[in-house]
This record gives C-alpha cells, structure tokens and sequence, in this order.
C-alpha cells in the first residue's frame, strides 16, 4: 500500500493551508497521510552550511517514505511561500526523485494559478519531482469545505477526488520502477538548465 504525505506550505498559525491538508487527509487517506506542516516545523533557512535540526531530518524521512505528495499552497502577493522554496532546497533527490505530486493551490479571494505556474516552472529540476497533470485551484478557501454543503464544496470534493485518484495511481505504478528511475542520479544529480 502507498504512502503518502500532504504538505502544508504555509508558515502561518492557524492556516487555511493547514485546515485544508488536514480536510484532505481525512476525506481522501483515511487520516493516513503524513501531514507535515511548515508552521510548525520552523525549519531552518538554508545557507549550505547550517547542518540540518531534527526536526528537519524527521521531516526529510517522512518524505523520503512517502511514494506521492499533495502539496497544499498558498499565493501570497503571487507567489509561493518562501518556507516551500526553502523545503526544496533542504530536500531533493533524495526525498522526491521519481515521485509523484498532486499540487493544492489555495487562495483566500480569487487568486491561485500564479502558484502552479511558479511551482510547476520550478521546483522539480534538481528534486526530480513529478508534478501530476491535475491540480487544484481552491478560491475562497476561507468558506470552502466548512460544513455548508455549497455547490462549490460539492464540486471540488469531486475534483479532489479525481485529482487524488489520479495520485494514487501515478503512486502505485511509479514505486516499483523507482529505484530503476533513480539509477542515474549519482552520474546527473542535476537537471539540465
């Protein structure tokens, strides 16, 4: 069975990021995601010499465990968070090689695709992470999935459900080819610019 791990990319208290990777976990992973969230993990900023804490190094083997990844992120001013860049400099290869990734956009008004351009134009070269061809794109994140029942609540549990299928399925054929995948990285650690 695959295992998976949602990624909370806000580092914010109390966000709607982290309402929604919780949401996600329990509607879709039976509660069996490991969900990681960059608030409270605080981690370091990489300079390249800071060695990494342990709250980093458990954060680093719950990724490098998991076969696919739900990454839940804000826009803020049109752009990724900085801790989610800074995640990706602290984990790599090693973590996300040839591992699927189904990417959350959130945004408290009418915003979101400025994420999954940014993160779908970056992100993936040197990690050699996958980037599924489904997103989502949850606006108005504030009033979304609070036990209303809106159309909108019921629309996008269905979109959520396609996506996360499609996941699990990229999940479960890529894992037996990984280590296959992966054979070259010690010759090419780096993707080609």
């Amino acid at each position: 069975m695959s295992q998976f791990a949602i990624i909370s990319s806000s580092h914010r208290p109390d966000s709607q990021s982290h309402r929604i990777a919780e949401h996600l976990n329990a509607a879709h992973f039976a509660g069996e995601a490991d969900v990681i969230d960059l608030f409270s993990a605080d981690l370091p900023v990489w300079n390249g010499v800071t060695e990494p804490t342990p709250a980093l190094q458990d954060i680093q083997s719950k990724l490098a465990a998991a076969d696919g990844f739900v990454f839940v992120v804000p826009e803020w001013h049109g752009m990724a968070p900085a801790g989610l860049k800074n995640l990706f400099l602290w984990c790599g290869a090693p973590q996300f090689a040839h591992k699927p990734a189904l990417l959350v956009a959130v945004s408290g008004s009418v915003g979101g695709a400025m994420v999954v351009a940014e993160l779908r134009g970056s992100s993936y070269k040197n990690s050699r992470l996958l980037w599924t061809p489904e997103h989502l794109i949850l606006r108005g994140v504030g009033d979304l999935w609070q036990g209303e029942e809106t159309e909108s609540d019921t629309y996008l549990a269905g979109r959520a459900e396609y996506a996360i299928d499609h996941l699990k399925t990229y999940a479960r054929i890529l894992a037996p080819e990984r280590e296959h995948l992966s054979a070259g990285l010690e010759a090419y650690p780096n993707g080609m610019s």
